[in-house]
């Protein structure tokens, strides 16, 4: 039975990644040789290292499939936290040979948007962000939209301990955020508001971690919250969320993933895990540079109507049951149709 409740893009599985992981902080990888020299080339610059189990490397995936299909392609990885190295690899491939350059996140908005003026010939695909620019094509994804499904997921287990033995019937949720900016916000938005639409009475604990990669400080922020009686803590936190997972098998409770399917990182605690589905949106949006449809100076919205975020339920042991997975669907489809707009704080 398929568990994916939106559509969803096929995410490539972890094997395909490894065509593409690298391992120190300037290393390449997926040199493209299998389209050769004359192929269409895209480079991923990412600020960060890859190896996140979500953002990062699903932008990484897009990136293996688009070599498997004959692009030439290459993911360039930076220190974590070092904007003056990430900006030192944007410019190292603005201006070259290079067809497309990839980049994303709120972190890079300001290093992309200098670069993009000093290099009005160079054609760039930001993701996660909008950078205005002549030659800046952007992709936003409707975070808020996924959350509020996990806002419901996760509202339906803490009032249902019946159904998920983990919960205590609390009615406390918590949100773990990697930063406190609007796009961490918008998961913030949703996720309040598709809990308020299960049971209002419900209450919703928020921290951030200061950064993505904290795993250690991501640990101790949801350990707080368990103990505070949260039956369920989201992480959006990207590589500081592995450390929500822990606690959350520490605690003996429940967490759910993002950006890409970690419900197998912790058996039986991760319900579920929304995705932005990054990789398949880089892909689409090199494949439109090479025929000449993509439209750069214009952003373009990935949500639960055109399968850009969607809630899945896959590998994490049938530890929700089907008619809790067909609520959800049920208000999925109720955002689908626009019989309910989600709150957005962008």
């Amino acid at each position: 039975m398929n568990k994916r409740l939106i559509g969803g893009i096929a995410i490539m599985a972890t094997a395909v990644l490894a065509l593409t992981a690298c391992g120190g902080s300037n290393d390449t990888a997926g040199s493209g040789s299998a389209g050769g020299s004359d192929s269409f080339s895209a480079v991923n610059i990412v600020s960060g290292n890859l190896g996140d189990q979500g953002f990062f490397d699903d932008a990484a995936r897009g990136m293996a499939s688009l070599e498997a299909g004959g692009f030439k392609t290459q993911n360039i990885q930076g220190e974590v936290g070092s904007p003056a190295q990430w900006k030192t690899n944007l410019e190292s491939v603005s201006g070259s040979d290079w067809d497309v350059v990839i980049t994303g996140t709120a972190q890079m908005h300001d290093i992309l948007d200098s670069a993009a003026a000093k290099y009005p010939e160079q054609n760039y695909v930001t993701y996660d962000d909008v950078v205005d620019q002549p030659n800046v094509a952007s992709i936003l994804y409707k975070q808020n939209e996924g959350s509020y499904l996990a806002g419901v997921l996760a509202a339906a287990a803490t009032t249902n301990p019946d159904k998920f033995p983990l919960a205590t019937g609390s009615k406390k949720l918590g949100l773990v955020g990697g930063m406190d900016i609007p796009i961490i916000n918008d998961f913030v938005a949703g996720f309040k508001k598709g809990a308020e639409a299960v049971d209002p009475s419900i209450e919703v604990l928020v921290s951030y971690v200061g950064d993505f990669a904290d795993a250690n400080k991501g640990f101790d922020q949801a350990t707080a919250m368990y103990k505070q009686g949260a039956d369920v803590v989201f992480q959006v936190a990207g590589g500081a969320g592995q450390g929500v997972f822990t606690a959350a098998k520490d605690q003996n409770r429940y967490a759910i993933g993002v950006d890409a399917n970690q419900n197998g990182l912790q058996e039986g605690h991760i319900l579920a895990s929304m995705l932005k589905n990054i990789g398949a949106s880089l892909e689409s949006a090199v494949k439109a540079a090479k025929d000449g449809t993509l439209k750069y100076g214009e952003t373009t919205e990935y949500g639960l109507a055109n399968d850009g975020v969607s809630l899945v339920f896959d590998d994490n042991g049938g530890i929700v049951p089907q008619d809790i997975q067909d609520l959800v669907k049920t208000y999925a489809q109720k955002v689908i149709d626009g019989e309910i707009t989600v709150p957005t704080a962008m």
